[in-house]
């Protein structure tokens, strides 16, 4: 049996830092540590002074990057996460474009350690290549658990009553942390077309956290409800009362709760920007947009088309299917236990 040690270095963070959403990482990252122990897989979270084959370091925090360059000097395998991209760093923590050179510089030398550079998507392996990242890569999915993220009609009626919203509104959701790279504004400029729309209510599910910019500093609430943050536990709930899912992020390497929610049947309408291009098909998984205009005249024409809503649900489940977490644990066994046996990419 091969064993795997996942570091995410997240919990002992968590004392300093007051964080209630501990991001896509956090969330992913133990569900499919469940399903790699599922089909075979030893996994030991968090504890990489324990006995395993392979190091797999989902962050370059500082306690990560020693591990990481440990294991590199002592010739043990070691897998690095591309779950953050340095240009991420902008339009989300404060300071950070002046930051970026900096974070760019130490990603690369971090991401450099790894035998492997697993990327979520096709575009993650030419970003960090783009940055001075030699690899190998490979894209491995972050998967989702569709029988987590399955619609539950009752637990979507009580986040609706939770909010006063009653059965006959239109729910327009979008779920992130509310920082200015996540597009609140075009929610927001987006929202402000449908203010003859009482029947239309727009609703964001996040806030923002510690170190992080928020969006609501420069730019007005307008037409929008912000719910602020919703336990994880609770989330399939809110994914369960939408009626349309709103994704007008500028810059991801995956995007988890897109798949969430496209999981629960989710009619998207999401930005059209290169991270999607390779694999979320506009007119078959979505809508895509480009302007805050663009977002307004597709939302309007998905809200006036029931067919175009099922056809969109429909494609939407497909998405996630092609995503489901089980084809994600088997890519990594297979990976682990090709590196504990001495094999390379190269």
């Amino acid at each position: 049996m091969v064993s795997v040690c996942m570091l995410t270095e997240l919990e002992r963070y968590r004392k300093v830092l007051p964080f209630q959403n501990p991001g896509g990482m956090g969330t992913n990252v133990p569900l499919v540590a469940k399903e790699l122990e599922r089909i075979g897989v030893k996994v030991l979270m968090n504890r990489p002074k324990g006995e395993y084959d392979v190091l797999h370091v989902h962050s370059p925090l500082p306690d990560s990057f020693l591990w990481a360059l440990r294991r590199r000097r002592a010739g043990r395998p070691l897998v690095v996460h591309g779950r953050h991209l340095p240009e991420l760093v902008k339009g989300g923590f404060i300071g950070g474009s002046v930051w970026y050179p900096l974070v760019r510089s130490y990603s690369v030398k971090f991401y450099n350690l790894g035998d492997v550079v697993v990327g979520a998507t096709p575009y993650v392996a030419k970003a960090l290549a783009r940055d001075g990242v030699r690899g190998p890569f490979k894209v491995v999915p972050n998967g989702i658990n569709r029988e987590l993220f399955a619609r539950d009609e009752a637990a979507g009626a009580r986040f609706r009553r939770r909010l006063g919203l009653s059965p006959s509104n239109t729910l327009v959701l979008s779920v992130g942390l509310r920082i200015p790279r996540k597009g609140v504004d075009t929610f927001v400029n987006m929202s402000n077309g449908f203010r003859d729309r009482p029947d239309v209510k727009f609703i964001w599910v996040g806030a923002s956290e510690v170190l992080l910019q928020d969006a609501l500093d420069s730019a007005p609430k307008g037409n929008v409800f912000f719910a602020g943050h919703v336990p994880f536990d609770d989330i399939v709930g809110v994914y369960s009362a939408a009626d349309v899912f709103v994704f007008p992020t500028r810059a991801e390497s995956y995007g988890n709760v897109m798949l969430e929610a496209a999981s629960c049947g989710c009619p998207l309408l999401i930005r059209d920007i290169p991270v999607y291009e390779e694999w979320v098909q506009d007119g078959k998984h979505c809508l895509k947009a480009r302007s805050d205009e663009e977002f307004a005249q597709k939302l309007d024409a998905i809200l006036g088309d029931a067919s175009l809503r099922a056809r969109l649900s429909e494609g939407a489940r497909a998405l996630a299917a092609e995503h489901d977490m089980k084809k994600t644990a088997v890519m990594l066994k297979e990976l682990y236990e090709m590196l504990a046996s001495g094999g390379s990419l190269t």
